[in-house]
């Protein structure tokens, strides 16, 4: 009776606020905001401005940010991961200096990090013993996995168990989901750039004076002959005759072409979280700071790569991948010791 009082009072409730009592969640659960692309849908429709999805292809095409990734991908995939049972070093397993049939370890992590960066989640598939310890990991390409309506997770369209696969979610949704404006924006600028060295006279017009006017074939048939000129073809020469005028009606802005794609490299470098330095690009008063490379890449741990190295590892730290009071950690001492340069056998003056 009780029972049935509590779910009574449930639907009394959902309808005073005019809401659907929401059904319970099944399978997995995002820690990140339950957002969707249609947000974006949205708010392109209301600003009137053309919606265009943002692709992972489309994003490494803007140089700072494909050298952001190359960094943060490359340095990750370069730290082993080590076994820790508090501050002491346990052996390492067999899967963390294995990698699958086909990539390896080195490989394996790589491509996890371009997961996370991009989309915010990365999938391993795991092959586990008689005792459910873990034998052997490797990652399942984004294009092969995905989630079902209930939030089960699909390998190659089939339902996997929690067992079969290690879900690892990213420090962020994925760059192509909270980024995807400031990316559109990046490549719209390097358009803009390019065709600047294409066309470096920007707005021209071809003014007719004659008394007879054009037909529109005869005016399609000029402009696409000054656009061939202006794309080089015969040298670049074109030809006026003595009723037509080519005026110039304004060119593109330098100063907007070089500082703002300065400013696109340094907002590249916040959207993946490491240091604009790390992407060749400098913020005012840069050339006051002085650094050493050890100390550089101190911060790059501290408020770069880390972040996403402490995603994977708090993930692989988890009952099902190790024994409760284990951990997995990077091993980041190559990036912060350098080597001393190597001399030659000491020989007498």
């Amino acid at each position: 009776m009780a029972q049935v009082a509590a779910v009574r009072a449930a639907e009394l409730e959902a309808a005073r606020v005019n809401a659907a009592v929401p059904p319970m969640q099944v399978g997995i659960e995002s820690p990140f905001p339950h957002d969707s692309v249609l947000n974006s849908v949205v708010w392109a429709d209301l600003t009137g401005s053309e919606f265009q999805q943002m692709t992972r292809a489309a994003a490494m095409s803007i140089p700072a940010l494909a050298r952001q990734r190359h960094i943060l991908t490359g340095t990750t995939a370069r730290c082993p991961l080590v076994h820790m049972i508090g501050a002491t070093r346990a052996p390492d397993d067999y899967w963390m200096v294995r990698g699958d049939r086909d990539l390896s370890p080195y490989h394996r992590m790589l491509w996890t990090v371009d997961d996370l960066m991009f989309g915010g989640w990365s999938l391993w598939r795991a092959e586990r013993g008689s005792e459910s310890q873990l034998l052997h990991a490797e990652r399942v390409p984004v294009e092969r996995w995905g989630t079902d309506p209930a939030g089960r997770l699909l390998v190659d369209g089939e339902l996997v168990s929690s067992s079969e696969v290690i879900l690892i979610p990213g420090p962020h949704e994925g760059i192509l989901n909270f980024g995807a404006q400031a990316l559109t924006r990046m490549v719209a600028n390097l358009d803009a750039a390019a065709n600047a060295a294409r066309n470096p006279s920007a707005y021209l017009e071809l003014h007719y004076t004659g008394d007879e006017p054009l037909i529109d074939t005869d005016i399609d048939a000029l402009i696409a002959r000054w656009a061939a000129a202006r794309r080089g073809e015969n040298g670049g020469v074109a030809y006026t005759g003595r009723s037509l005028e080519l005026k110039e009606h304004g060119t593109h802005e330098a100063h907007l072409l070089i500082s703002g794609r300065e400013a696109d490299a340094v907002d590249a470098s916040r959207l993946v979280s490491s240091p604009s330095a790390m992407a060749d690009a400098t913020t005012a008063g840069a050339s006051l700071t002085y650094e050493t490379t050890a100390g550089r890449n101190v911060q790059f741990i501290d408020y770069g790569v880390g972040l996403y190295m402490d995603a994977i590892a708090a993930r692989l730290s988890m009952d099902d991948v190790v024994p409760r009071g284990h951990r997995i950690a990077f091993d980041v001492t190559q990036l912060t010791v350098m080597d001393p340069a190597e001399t030659g056998a000491a020989t007498s003056d």
